[in-house]
């Protein structure tokens, strides 16, 4: 869900897929999640 195209997902992009599926995250949880998804 890469809605700008940069190959990088944001906390802002993230955070509004995961409140489409019903969740309520915070920033820092945000982070971790993109933290552990782009480890490389």
């Amino acid at each position: 869900q890469d809605k700008d195209g940069d190959g990088q997902i944001t906390t802002k992009e993230l955070g509004t897929v995961m409140r489409s599926l019903g969740q309520n995250p915070s920033e820092s949880e945000l982070q971790d999640m993109i933290n552990e998804v782009d480890a490389d």
